[in-house]
């Protein structure tokens, strides 16, 4: 009984399958075809997509390095620390 319900079960899968995938071979519309040429290449519009202002390129090694450096003589990393270290 199982092996008759699985074989059924592959048939219908199958069947609906073939007729996606035959809906899907259709010629495609102009409209498509356009939308998909003028949609390509990265996005410029200055935002990120959680809603931000987008950076186009990000700091340097050493740039990174610098900020830390700075967080340490100026007494902010120690802050962070103490911030995160939670009370006991």
């Amino acid at each position: 009984m199982k092996t008759a319900l699985l074989l059924i079960g592959g048939v219908i899968c199958m069947s609906a399958w073939q007729a996606n995938a035959a809906d899907t071979i259709s010629n495609p519309s102009p409209a498509t075809s356009e939308t998909v040429i003028t949609s390509q290449g990265p996005d410029f519009s200055g935002h990120s997509d959680s809603g931000g202002v987008a950076v186009p390129y990000g700091k340097s090694r050493v740039g990174v390095y610098q900020d830390l450096v700075d967080s340490k003589n100026d007494g902010q990393a120690a802050r962070i620390q103490q911030l995160y270290r939670g009370s006991k």
